[in-house]
């Protein structure tokens, strides 16, 4: 009678475990959805405490779901963030907990494929650490800066390729120039290479993302060149929205290429905000209106036109940098001269490394569209012998099986390119 029965107690059992899986499995996908509904809500309203809370009881269930750990390692930073001068006052506990999960998310899917914010977990994996790095900076602890860009290094932030790029875009500036920069994955390599590196220090890294962080601004105001900002500014005093009417704005011309043109306008014709600029985008027009060109200004490139301020027709395209050019009809530097200078070394030899990480993979191809765009400007003017040479050299230095194309229009518009070179 035992042994008859025996056969239907080891079904029942594998039946109840097979549900109880399938239950727990549910569970924790439901809490997963309800954590990523918060971050679907307009920022006043997240509730990234319960977010955070409702991934950590998904993770008991399911301890190796990458997409909880990157969502959880998220929640937590947001819940950080909530109060506006955390970064000058955070503490390597938080980042350290953050970096666990970010780190645990890569071990299990070195290619993350789930569902993604802003950041892939390599570029979150160098802002936590890079924001620790400059909340140090702010407090005057250098030594301490540096060890937390060391940190995220070795955790697998700031991968080589990323930061021979940004070698490459600080070289693209003259000396003592200013450089805006506009997003996490070109600000923190940046400051991790001036900070750990002593890597172009002479130039003024502007995050303009950050000026809205009132930490920001006062390790600006004690650190920026006071040259910069116009007499009896106090870069820590300004409000968040600053009335301001739309219309030609000047500044002198202290110094340049310019010859006889002394004077510098251009037309903001409308605002965002209405009749408001934001706090970030009113130091960034008096960082141009107070230096008045005895430094040359530069930008990271990828700035929309408003937040350009509408100097895009003044800027002038250096491939991994925008130069703020006051006489466009002077001779300008032309992609091609400043993709020879760049150095390309540190590419790996299969794409793997670079694959992992789509953000590096989107860094990497302005590269590719640098080469493109000198390339186009070689055939309107006639030199395709030269244009061959160029669009040979990209193939070489940037081939496809280990930067991959990160767009179809990418790919068609060099694919076009090619047939006006061989017809």
């Amino acid at each position: 009678m035992k042994t008859k029965f025996f056969p239907y107690l080891s079904l029942i059992l594998v039946c109840w475990l097979t549900t109880s899986a399938a239950i727990i499995a549910q569970n924790a996908a439901t809490l997963l959805e309800s954590a990523k509904s918060e971050f679907k809500k307009d920022y006043a309203t997240q509730d990234m405490a319960q977010a955070a809370q409702n991934l950590r009881r998904a993770l008991a269930t399911a301890p190796n779901n990458p997409e909880i750990h990157y969502f959880l390692a998220n929640a937590l930073d947001r819940v950080n963030a909530a109060n506006a001068s955390w970064v000058a006052s955070s503490n390597r506990i938080k980042v350290a907990e953050i970096s666990q999960h970010l780190e645990r998310c890569i071990s299990l899917t070195p290619r993350y494929a789930g569902e993604k914010l802003s950041l892939d977990p390599y570029s979150k994996l160098g802002a936590v650490w890079g924001a620790l790095a400059m909340g140090y900076l702010a407090q005057n602890l250098p030594d301490s800066a540096r060890w937390a860009f060391q940190q995220g290094k070795s955790r697998g932030a700031y991968l080589d390729p990323q930061l021979e790029l940004c070698r490459n875009l600080l070289n693209s500036c003259s000396k003592n120039a200013v450089l805006f920069c506009s997003g996490d994955n070109f600000s923190y390599p940046l400051f991790y290479l001036q900070t750990t590196e002593n890597f172009r220090n002479d130039v003024q890294i502007v995050d303009v993302n950050l000026l809205n962080s009132d930490w920001y601004c006062l390790y600006l105001a004690q650190h920026a060149s006071n040259t910069l900002l116009r007499e009896g500014l106090s870069i820590d005093a300004i409000p968040n929205l600053v009335s301001w009417k739309t219309g030609l704005v000047s500044t002198k011309i202290n110094s340049g290429p310019c010859g006889k043109v002394k004077n510098f306008e251009w037309d903001i014709p409308q605002l965002m905000n209405g009749d408001f600029l934001l706090r970030s985008e009113y130091i960034l027009l008096q960082f141009i209106l107070g230096n008045q060109f005895d430094h040359e200004v530069f930008f990271t490139i990828g700035f929309s036109k408003d937040d350009l301020l509408y100097l895009d027709n003044h800027l002038e395209f250096g491939v991994l940098v925008q130069r703020l050019n006051p006489c466009m009809s002077q001779v300008q530097k032309g992609a091609a001269d400043y993709l020879r200078n760049y150095s390309i070394t540190s590419l790996p030899k299969s794409q793997s490394a670079i694959y992992y990480s789509t953000d590096l993979v989107n860094q990497l191809n302005f590269y590719r569209i640098g080469y493109a765009n000198a390339i186009f400007q070689l055939i309107e003017l006639g030199k395709l012998d030269d244009a061959k040479a160029l669009m040979a050299a990209m193939e070489s230095r940037i081939p496809t099986d280990v930067v991959p194309l990160f767009s179809a229009t990418l790919g068609d518009y060099i694919a076009r390119l090619k047939e006006s070179l061989n017809r």
